[in-house]
């Protein structure tokens, strides 16, 4: 990997990172931008897939360590002097080329293996981190039910986008007391009409709800 391909490798990862970051920032203007029409706050969600992309970025956070110091300890006495070069890609490429001229293959081969590690680490370890903020942003947004329209998970979806709905339940929940009702929307994309969003609504919203709904969507048999 030469320099050119380093700093490609670099602009991947800081693209990825501000992935994440974009789609917080847009999700919030969005917000502000509704905060005069907003009508009712729902349930916040624990993003279970932005939790997997946390374990993930954890699971790729010490294999990465483990990799650093394995090979740091094998270098440090005779071709590195801090563990801040092992973080150097150009300087650890020096080394491979010198390690590979002199026949040195053990110490190639340990050298070349960490390079090639480290960097796909360094991207998993990104997109997990962009991932796991945008999901886990989005369900910290949880439902908002706005004059125009709901805000499900961070995505905003207008009145006029859904073509039907109903409601059904209590249903009891099951880690706390109390019961809910399912607000299921019919809301057709151009791979299937038979698209839903569902919200998961507190029975002392239930009322609330209906009323602001009824008046933009129209209500269906249940199905």
């Amino acid at each position: 990997m030469g320099e050119d391909m380093t700093n490609e490798f670099l602009f991947i990862i800081v693209f990825l990172l501000l992935i994440g970051v974009k789609e917080i920032v847009w999700t919030q203007i969005g917000r502000i931008k509704r905060k005069d029409s907003e009508i009712i706050v729902l349930n916040k969600k624990l993003s279970i897939w932005g939790l997997l992309y946390l374990l993930l970025l954890i699971v790729w956070i010490v294999l990465a360590t483990k990799n650093v110091l394995k090979v740091y300890n094998l270098l440090k006495y005779d071709y590195v002097d801090s563990i801040f070069q092992m973080f150097n890609i150009q300087y650890m490429e020096k080394l491979i080329e010198g390690f590979y001229k002199n026949n040195d293959y053990v110490w190639y081969f340990q050298t070349y293996n960490y390079t090639s590690n480290f960097t796909s680490g360094l991207f998993w370890m990104a997109f997990s981190l962009s991932m796991s903020m945008t999901f886990l942003y989005r369900g910290s947004v949880g439902t908002i039910i706005y004059e125009e329209g709901i805000t499900d998970s961070g995505n905003f979806y207008k009145w006029e986008k859904f073509k039907g709905y109903y409601c059904c339940g209590p249903y009891k929940k099951t880690v706390r007391e109390g019961t809910y009702y399912k607000f299921i929307f019919n809301r057709p994309t151009f791979f299937s009409k038979d698209n839903t969003l569902v919200l998961n609504v507190n029975s002392e919203y239930k009322e609330a709800v209906e009323k602001t709904v009824s008046i933009n969507v129209q209500k269906t048999e249940e199905q």
